[in-house]
Protein backbone atom coordinates (compact mmCIF):
# COMPACT_ATOMS: atom_id res chain seq x y z
CA UNK A 1 0.00 0.00 0.00
CA UNK A 2 2.85 2.31 0.87
CA UNK A 3 4.37 1.53 -2.32
CA UNK A 4 1.22 2.26 -4.50
CA UNK A 5 0.76 6.04 -2.68
CA UNK A 6 4.73 6.40 -3.28
CA UNK A 7 4.44 5.42 -6.78
CA UNK A 8 1.74 7.76 -7.69
CA UNK A 9 3.47 10.62 -5.60
CA UNK A 10 6.26 10.34 -7.61
CA UNK A 11 4.23 9.81 -11.01
CA UNK A 12 2.21 13.14 -10.33
CA UNK A 13 5.84 14.72 -9.47
CA UNK A 14 6.89 13.43 -12.81
CA UNK A 15 4.22 14.89 -14.43
CA UNK A 16 4.35 18.17 -12.99
CA UNK A 17 7.79 18.97 -13.67
CA UNK A 18 8.48 16.56 -17.19
CA UNK A 19 10.48 14.14 -16.03
CA UNK A 20 10.22 10.49 -16.20
CA UNK A 21 9.39 7.84 -13.03
CA UNK A 22 11.47 4.96 -12.03
CA UNK A 23 9.24 2.21 -11.62
CA UNK A 24 8.11 0.63 -8.50
CA UNK A 25 9.22 -2.76 -7.70
CA UNK A 26 5.80 -4.07 -8.01
CA UNK A 27 4.91 -2.71 -11.31
CA UNK A 28 8.42 -2.98 -13.00
CA UNK A 29 8.52 -4.32 -16.70
CA UNK A 30 9.76 -7.84 -17.21
CA UNK A 31 13.48 -8.08 -18.55
CA UNK A 32 14.24 -6.49 -21.97
CA UNK A 33 10.93 -4.69 -21.93
CA UNK A 34 10.81 -0.98 -22.11
CA UNK A 35 8.43 1.15 -20.15
CA UNK A 36 6.60 2.07 -22.85
CA UNK A 37 6.74 -1.44 -24.32
CA UNK A 38 6.57 0.22 -27.93
CA UNK A 39 3.62 2.40 -27.32
CA UNK A 40 3.19 5.39 -29.26
CA UNK A 41 0.72 7.70 -27.77
CA UNK A 42 -1.93 9.47 -30.70
CA UNK A 43 -2.54 12.16 -30.19
CA UNK A 44 -6.15 12.86 -32.25
CA UNK A 45 -8.53 9.80 -32.92
CA UNK A 46 -11.93 9.67 -34.19
CA UNK A 47 -13.96 6.78 -32.84
CA UNK A 48 -16.66 5.43 -34.12
CA UNK A 49 -18.59 3.52 -31.29
CA UNK A 50 -19.91 4.08 -27.14
CA UNK A 51 -16.77 3.19 -25.94
CA UNK A 52 -13.19 4.04 -26.47
CA UNK A 53 -10.92 1.36 -26.46
CA UNK A 54 -7.03 0.54 -25.58
CA UNK A 55 -6.24 0.40 -29.05
CA UNK A 56 -7.49 3.87 -30.50
CA UNK A 57 -5.32 5.28 -27.85
CA UNK A 58 -2.05 3.62 -28.97
CA UNK A 59 -0.22 2.98 -31.82
CA UNK A 60 2.02 -0.31 -32.15
CA UNK A 61 1.92 -3.28 -30.24
CA UNK A 62 -1.02 -2.79 -28.26
CA UNK A 63 -1.80 -5.75 -25.74
CA UNK A 64 -5.66 -6.37 -25.27
CA UNK A 65 -6.11 -3.66 -27.96
CA UNK A 66 -9.88 -4.10 -27.96
CA UNK A 67 -10.27 -3.59 -24.28
CA UNK A 68 -12.83 -0.66 -23.29
CA UNK A 69 -11.28 2.18 -21.00
CA UNK A 70 -14.03 4.94 -21.16
CA UNK A 71 -17.01 5.94 -22.38
CA UNK A 72 -16.79 7.76 -25.64
CA UNK A 73 -18.42 11.39 -25.88
CA UNK A 74 -21.65 11.71 -27.32
CA UNK A 75 -21.39 11.71 -31.64
CA UNK A 76 -20.04 14.60 -32.93
CA UNK A 77 -18.46 15.68 -30.30
CA UNK A 78 -14.59 15.60 -28.66
CA UNK A 79 -12.83 14.61 -25.20
CA UNK A 80 -9.18 15.28 -24.22
CA UNK A 81 -7.82 12.59 -22.06
CA UNK A 82 -4.47 13.92 -20.01
CA UNK A 83 -1.81 12.91 -18.85
CA UNK A 84 -2.76 12.12 -15.72
CA UNK A 85 -5.84 10.27 -17.07
CA UNK A 86 -3.74 7.91 -19.04
CA UNK A 87 -1.25 7.55 -16.51
CA UNK A 88 -3.92 6.11 -14.33
CA UNK A 89 -5.44 4.11 -16.52
CA UNK A 90 -2.18 2.21 -17.44
CA UNK A 91 -1.69 1.41 -13.73
CA UNK A 92 -5.07 0.20 -13.14
CA UNK A 93 -5.14 -2.23 -16.25
CA UNK A 94 -1.13 -3.15 -15.54
CA UNK A 95 0.03 -1.70 -19.18
CA UNK A 96 3.62 -1.09 -19.44
CA UNK A 97 3.62 2.86 -20.59
CA UNK A 98 3.77 6.38 -18.45
CA UNK A 99 3.86 9.51 -20.29
CA UNK A 100 6.81 11.31 -21.26
CA UNK A 101 5.54 14.52 -19.83
CA UNK A 102 2.67 16.16 -17.83
CA UNK A 103 1.46 17.53 -21.52
CA UNK A 104 0.96 14.22 -23.30
CA UNK A 105 -2.91 14.17 -24.24
CA UNK A 106 -5.26 12.32 -26.47
CA UNK A 107 -8.00 14.45 -28.10
CA UNK A 108 -10.81 11.99 -29.12
CA UNK A 109 -13.60 12.81 -31.47
CA UNK A 110 -16.55 10.25 -31.82
CA UNK A 111 -17.81 10.21 -35.63
CA UNK A 112 -21.88 11.17 -35.93
CA UNK A 113 -24.38 11.66 -38.99
CA UNK A 114 -25.31 15.53 -38.49
CA UNK A 115 -29.45 15.65 -39.33
CA UNK A 116 -29.51 19.33 -40.70
CA UNK A 117 -32.74 21.58 -39.77
CA UNK A 118 -33.73 21.09 -43.46
CA UNK A 119 -34.50 17.45 -42.79
CA UNK A 120 -36.36 18.70 -40.03
CA UNK A 121 -38.31 21.01 -41.59
CA UNK A 122 -39.48 18.40 -43.72
CA UNK A 123 -40.57 16.47 -41.00
CA UNK A 124 -42.62 19.38 -39.52
CA UNK A 125 -43.97 20.32 -42.73
CA UNK A 126 -45.85 16.86 -43.03
CA UNK A 127 -46.61 16.59 -39.45
CA UNK A 128 -48.58 20.27 -39.39
CA UNK A 129 -50.17 19.03 -42.84
CA UNK A 130 -51.53 15.71 -41.43
CA UNK A 131 -53.16 18.53 -38.54
CA UNK A 132 -54.96 20.36 -41.58
CA UNK A 133 -52.81 22.90 -42.56
CA UNK A 134 -53.40 22.77 -46.49
CA UNK A 135 -52.16 24.63 -49.61
CA UNK A 136 -48.76 26.21 -50.43
CA UNK A 137 -47.14 26.72 -46.57
CA UNK A 138 -43.68 27.31 -45.06
CA UNK A 139 -41.87 27.11 -41.45
CA UNK A 140 -39.66 29.36 -39.65
CA UNK A 141 -37.23 28.24 -37.22
CA UNK A 142 -37.11 30.42 -33.86
CA UNK A 143 -33.11 30.58 -34.26
CA UNK A 144 -31.20 28.33 -36.37
CA UNK A 145 -33.56 25.69 -35.96
CA UNK A 146 -31.56 21.81 -34.13
CA UNK A 147 -28.85 20.38 -35.95
CA UNK A 148 -29.00 16.77 -34.13
CA UNK A 149 -25.74 14.53 -34.48
CA UNK A 150 -26.70 10.65 -34.51
CA UNK A 151 -24.36 7.67 -34.07
CA UNK A 152 -23.46 6.42 -37.77
CA UNK A 153 -24.85 3.50 -37.27
CA UNK A 154 -28.48 5.04 -37.35
CA UNK A 155 -30.55 6.04 -39.66
CA UNK A 156 -31.06 9.66 -40.40
CA UNK A 157 -34.19 10.33 -39.51
CA UNK A 158 -36.73 12.07 -37.51
CA UNK A 159 -40.04 11.59 -36.05
CA UNK A 160 -42.23 15.06 -34.91
CA UNK A 161 -44.10 14.33 -31.20
CA UNK A 162 -46.22 16.22 -29.01
CA UNK A 163 -47.13 19.24 -32.28
CA UNK A 164 -49.32 21.78 -31.08
CA UNK A 165 -50.18 24.63 -33.45
CA UNK A 166 -52.33 27.74 -33.22
CA UNK A 167 -54.40 28.29 -36.10
CA UNK A 168 -54.32 31.95 -35.27
CA UNK A 169 -50.76 33.02 -35.11
CA UNK A 170 -49.52 30.33 -36.72
CA UNK A 171 -47.37 29.19 -33.91
CA UNK A 172 -46.22 25.86 -33.35
CA UNK A 173 -44.14 23.75 -30.76
CA UNK A 174 -43.11 20.18 -30.96
CA UNK A 175 -40.61 17.51 -30.00
CA UNK A 176 -37.93 16.18 -32.45
CA UNK A 177 -36.75 12.42 -31.94
CA UNK A 178 -33.99 11.07 -33.46
CA UNK A 179 -33.61 8.22 -35.55
CA UNK A 180 -37.43 7.58 -36.47
CA UNK A 181 -37.46 4.06 -35.55
CA UNK A 182 -35.52 2.44 -33.23
CA UNK A 183 -33.83 3.60 -30.20
CA UNK A 184 -34.27 7.21 -29.87
CA UNK A 185 -30.40 8.30 -29.81
CA UNK A 186 -31.19 12.46 -29.67
CA UNK A 187 -34.11 14.61 -29.35
CA UNK A 188 -34.76 18.01 -29.04
CA UNK A 189 -37.68 20.40 -28.51
CA UNK A 190 -38.51 23.27 -31.64
CA UNK A 191 -40.05 26.17 -32.10
CA UNK A 192 -41.55 28.55 -34.51
CA UNK A 193 -44.08 30.36 -37.07
CA UNK A 194 -46.35 28.77 -40.28
CA UNK A 195 -46.92 30.91 -43.13
CA UNK A 196 -48.76 31.01 -46.33
CA UNK A 197 -46.96 31.48 -49.03
CA UNK A 198 -48.37 33.05 -52.14
CA UNK A 199 -46.46 33.70 -56.09
CA UNK A 200 -45.77 37.34 -57.15
CA UNK A 201 -44.75 38.38 -60.07
CA UNK A 202 -41.52 39.94 -60.77
CA UNK A 203 -39.64 41.56 -63.93
CA UNK A 204 -37.59 39.05 -65.12
CA UNK A 205 -35.24 42.04 -66.77
CA UNK A 206 -34.85 45.64 -66.19
CA UNK A 207 -37.40 47.47 -67.91
CA UNK A 208 -37.37 51.25 -68.62
CA UNK A 209 -40.26 53.83 -69.50
CA UNK A 210 -41.76 53.20 -72.86
CA UNK A 211 -41.20 49.26 -72.85
CA UNK A 212 -44.33 47.62 -73.02
CA UNK A 213 -44.27 44.18 -70.56
CA UNK A 214 -45.39 41.22 -71.95
CA UNK A 215 -45.63 37.75 -70.36
CA UNK A 216 -41.91 36.93 -71.33
CA UNK A 217 -40.99 39.78 -68.94
CA UNK A 218 -42.32 38.04 -66.33
CA UNK A 219 -40.92 35.40 -63.67
CA UNK A 220 -42.51 34.77 -60.47
CA UNK A 221 -41.13 34.33 -56.80
CA UNK A 222 -42.78 32.91 -53.82
CA UNK A 223 -43.46 35.24 -50.70
CA UNK A 224 -44.96 35.13 -47.22
CA UNK A 225 -48.47 36.14 -47.78
CA UNK A 226 -48.26 38.58 -44.93
CA UNK A 227 -45.04 40.29 -45.73
CA UNK A 228 -46.33 41.10 -49.14
CA UNK A 229 -46.10 44.84 -48.87
CA UNK A 230 -49.29 46.91 -49.46
CA UNK A 231 -49.65 47.67 -53.31
CA UNK A 232 -47.71 45.52 -54.76
CA UNK A 233 -48.90 43.80 -57.37
CA UNK A 234 -50.18 40.13 -57.56
CA UNK A 235 -52.27 39.12 -60.40
CA UNK A 236 -50.27 38.54 -64.02
CA UNK A 237 -52.65 40.76 -65.78
CA UNK A 238 -52.12 43.82 -63.63
CA UNK A 239 -48.93 43.89 -64.96
CA UNK A 240 -49.09 42.86 -68.22
CA UNK A 241 -49.55 45.83 -71.14
CA UNK A 242 -47.92 48.06 -68.55
CA UNK A 243 -44.80 50.40 -68.54
CA UNK A 244 -42.66 51.99 -65.85
CA UNK A 245 -42.90 55.36 -64.77
CA UNK A 246 -39.58 54.69 -64.16
CA UNK A 247 -36.28 52.19 -64.68
CA UNK A 248 -37.47 48.89 -62.96
CA UNK A 249 -35.01 46.62 -61.53
CA UNK A 250 -35.37 42.57 -62.31
CA UNK A 251 -36.24 40.21 -59.53
CA UNK A 252 -38.58 42.69 -57.55
CA UNK A 253 -42.14 43.11 -56.80
CA UNK A 254 -43.67 45.78 -58.63
CA UNK A 255 -46.04 48.11 -57.11
CA UNK A 256 -49.17 49.11 -59.11
CA UNK A 257 -47.96 52.60 -58.72
CA UNK A 258 -45.03 52.11 -60.36
CA UNK A 259 -47.40 51.46 -63.80
CA UNK A 260 -49.25 53.60 -66.40
CA UNK A 261 -50.77 51.74 -69.66
CA UNK A 262 -48.38 51.39 -72.59
CA UNK A 263 -48.82 53.51 -75.28
CA UNK A 264 -50.07 51.19 -78.00
CA UNK A 265 -50.99 53.72 -81.01
CA UNK A 266 -49.02 56.64 -81.22
CA UNK A 267 -50.25 59.63 -82.43
CA UNK A 268 -50.20 60.38 -85.96
CA UNK A 269 -49.48 56.84 -86.93
CA UNK A 270 -51.48 54.95 -89.74
CA UNK A 271 -53.88 52.17 -88.27
CA UNK A 272 -56.44 50.02 -89.61
CA UNK A 273 -59.67 50.99 -88.68
CA UNK A 274 -62.61 48.30 -88.01
CA UNK A 275 -66.32 48.97 -88.72
CA UNK A 276 -67.95 46.70 -86.64
CA UNK A 277 -71.96 46.86 -86.57
CA UNK A 278 -74.08 43.64 -86.85
CA UNK A 279 -73.08 41.28 -89.33
CA UNK A 280 -71.20 43.90 -91.10
CA UNK A 281 -67.37 43.90 -90.60
CA UNK A 282 -64.96 46.17 -93.07
CA UNK A 283 -61.66 48.04 -92.19
CA UNK A 284 -60.24 51.09 -93.68
CA UNK A 285 -57.13 53.18 -93.47
CA UNK A 286 -57.29 55.68 -90.83
CA UNK A 287 -55.05 57.58 -88.94
CA UNK A 288 -54.53 58.22 -84.89
CA UNK A 289 -55.26 61.84 -83.58
CA UNK A 290 -53.78 60.58 -79.96
CA UNK A 291 -51.92 58.58 -78.37
CA UNK A 292 -53.45 55.23 -76.73
CA UNK A 293 -52.90 52.23 -74.54
CA UNK A 294 -54.89 48.89 -75.54
CA UNK A 295 -58.75 49.78 -74.50
CA UNK A 296 -58.44 53.15 -74.86
CA UNK A 297 -60.95 54.94 -76.80
CA UNK A 298 -59.06 57.56 -79.29
CA UNK A 299 -59.93 60.19 -81.96
CA UNK A 300 -58.77 58.62 -85.33
CA UNK A 301 -59.66 60.19 -88.88
CA UNK A 302 -60.74 57.97 -91.77
CA UNK A 303 -57.79 59.18 -94.42
CA UNK A 304 -60.29 58.31 -97.19
CA UNK A 305 -63.78 60.68 -96.37
CA UNK A 306 -61.21 63.04 -93.70
CA UNK A 307 -63.85 62.02 -90.85
CA UNK A 308 -63.23 61.51 -87.24
CA UNK A 309 -64.07 58.63 -85.52
CA UNK A 310 -64.15 57.55 -81.66
CA UNK A 311 -62.27 53.85 -81.72
CA UNK A 312 -61.04 51.75 -79.08
CA UNK A 313 -57.63 50.34 -79.31
CA UNK A 314 -57.29 46.77 -80.15
CA UNK A 315 -53.70 46.63 -80.82
CA UNK A 316 -50.46 48.56 -81.97
CA UNK A 317 -51.59 48.70 -85.05
CA UNK A 318 -55.70 48.31 -85.24
CA UNK A 319 -58.83 50.01 -83.49
CA UNK A 320 -62.01 49.15 -84.06
CA UNK A 321 -65.00 51.21 -84.14
CA UNK A 322 -68.95 50.26 -83.38
CA UNK A 323 -71.58 50.90 -85.22
CA UNK A 324 -73.99 53.51 -85.21
CA UNK A 325 -70.74 55.87 -84.82
CA UNK A 326 -68.79 54.01 -88.01
CA UNK A 327 -71.97 55.65 -90.85
CA UNK A 328 -69.41 56.94 -93.70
Amino acid sequence: MIAIRLRSVLLMLALMVGTAVPAAADTAPAAGQTASAGLTLRNEVAVDDHLIRLGDLFAGPVPNANRPVAEAPAPGASVTLDALWLAQMARSIGLPWQPETRFDQVRVTRDGIAIEPGTVKVALLQALNQRGLNGDFDIAFDGDGPRLMLPTSAEPTVSVENLTYDPSSGRFAAAIAAPAAGPVEATATITGRAYTMIDVPVLARRVSPGDTITEADIAWISMPADRVPMGVITELADITGKTPRRPLKAQQPVRSGDLIDAVAVTKGSLITVALEGGNMSLTIQGKALQNGAIGDTIRVVNTMSNRTLDAVVVSASRVAVRAPNAVE
